[in-house]
């Protein structure tokens, strides 16, 4: 739990890290960036600074590589089984993402946001790849895991469902009345097809945490939990729900997940290949930025 902690805290500096670069940035850059892009050449000094080969422009666009180039450690690490113990696959995910959001943006003002030819293509292609990469996190965090990041059985998955519901049994006393009222929120979906489903996600993850603060409440005061215990009650009793959704939404959202990774996958490697060629370009030209 520490270490997870430890993540997000790295995760959240280096967000704050990249806002304060990207606002500094822009403030210096704005009067380039406002002005049309084939007036540009006339502001020599600013041009050569802001420019997709100028110095801070240039150095902005090897960082964005830099970036992608990371993207693939979550890959390697998912793929190779000798790195299996190093880290969660979770936590890998959450970088994986980070480097997902952050390439783009940067790369856009590489490229002083002038998007052209292929290129231009290869940069719209990447921010389809970073948001199809959101929806595809929403539907990995539906997909039941187990701590080692990889996918639970529906045995694990209804065998940790009943240690949830036993854990509110035994431990606080809930009736079995009460247990029917939290298994009740969970929409019934049988038959239901697989857009339906997902709709039904969506909104349930919306309305849950407002239900589930309802019945807390109530509980609280009936069942007099302790100051001590209400945390361990409240994840206990979330967890519950959550598991019970995940059981009736699995079939759909697996279906999606694998969709997804048909789609998602082989524009991540078409834009990884055309970031090689314009590597190779750039430097067969001569930008070698500092170096």
């Amino acid at each position: 739990m520490i270490k997870a902690k430890l993540h997000n805290y790295v995760i959240i500096l280096l967000s704050l890290l990249t806002i304060a670069f990207l606002v500094l940035y822009s403030a210096q850059s704005l009067s380039y960036l406002n002005t049309p892009v084939e007036e540009r050449y006339l502001l020599k000094d600013l041009d050569s600074l802001y420019s997709p080969s100028g110095l801070y422009g240039h150095g902005v666009g090897f960082l964005a590589a830099f970036f992608m180039f990371l993207l693939w450690m979550y890959i390697i690490r998912k793929r190779w089984n000798r790195l299996r113990g190093i880290g969660r696959l979770s936590q890998w995910l959450k970088y994986h993402m980070w480097f997902g959001i952050v390439a783009p943006l940067l790369a856009g003002y590489h490229a002083a946001f002038k998007f052209e030819g292929l290129i231009g293509v290869m940069y719209w292609a990447m921010i389809a790849v970073m948001l199809s990469g959101i929806v595809g996190r929403y539907l990995y965090g539906h997909i039941p895991r187990r701590r080692d990041g990889h996918e639970m059985s529906m045995k694990q998955i209804n065998t940790e469902k009943a240690s949830k519901l036993r854990s509110l049994q035994m431990e606080f006393g809930i009736l079995p009345e009460d247990i029917n009222k939290l298994q009740g929120l969970t929409p019934q979906l049988s038959g239901a097809g697989t857009l339906v489903s997902l709709y039904h996600l969506a909104v349930f993850d919306i309305k849950r945490r407002y239900q589930l603060n309802q019945i807390l409440k109530d509980f609280e005061v009936r069942y007099g939990v302790s100051k001590q215990n209400l945390v361990f009650f409240k994840a206990t009793v979330e967890k519950q729900l959550i598991m019970s959704q995940r059981v009736i939404v699995l079939d759909a959202v697996s279906k999606v997940f694998h969709w997804w990774h048909v789609i998602h996958k082989p524009f991540a490697y078409a834009i990884f290949m055309v970031l090689i060629l314009h590597i190779i370009l750039t430097l067969s030209f001569g930008f070698t930025w500092i170096f």
